[in-house]
């Protein structure tokens, strides 16, 4: 509507941009909404960056935190040899002369077994489920081929291998199957 040829103040001579209840027109709200998801897809890239290096930390505390707990058990194991004489004179026999062993020798020897089958089973379980370093890993378990060549550890596994984890059974198994003793 016109007062004679001028429009009226509250009509417009160009296209009418339709608005919204808040007032703002249809092409603002758009790049508003643009913006607010551009700001929260940069919230959520930044958020996936920060886990991530939370992770990476997290699995570096727990990779030393396994290899000094394999530490600890290879040294309570060496300290056992070394600080007992009695007990170093069993592993001796054992080596030498099993038939001389008395049921309590064979006994302890055969927990000494289990105490080195354990040690190689959390190394093995460790390097499996990528909670070890890999290179050390791959250190320790190159130990196993040293298990079958201990007096007695054939009969041992033989009789205790399904107290274990059927990944390391199968591994131990594949060691015993392809490991030469006779050298």
């Amino acid at each position: 509507m016109t007062l004679g040829g001028t429009p009226l103040p509250h009509e417009s001579t160009g296209p009418n941009p339709a608005r919204d209840h808040e007032g703002y027109t249809l092409n603002e709200r758009s790049r508003w909404t643009q913006l607010t998801d551009l700001v929260g897809t940069a919230a959520v890239v930044v958020s996936l960056i920060y886990v991530g290096l939370q992770v990476r930390q997290n699995t570096a505390a727990i990779q030393t935190s396994t290899s000094q707990d394999v530490y600890q058990l290879h040294q309570d194991r060496s300290l056992i040899e070394l600080q007992d004489p009695e007990f170093a004179e069993l592993l001796l026999r054992a080596t030498r002369s099993p038939q001389t062993m008395t049921p309590v020798d064979s006994l302890r020897y055969n927990r000494y077994l289990n105490l080195l089958l354990n040690l190689q089973e959390s190394v093995y379980t460790n390097a499996l489920q990528g909670t070890m370093e890999e290179g050390l890993a791959a250190g320790w378990l190159d130990g196993m081929a040293e298990l079958p060549c201990r007096p007695g550890m054939h009969e041992y596994w033989r009789q205790g291998k399904l107290g274990y984890q059927p990944a390391f059974r199968a591994a131990m198994d594949s060691v015993f199957a392809l490991v030469d003793c006779s050298e």
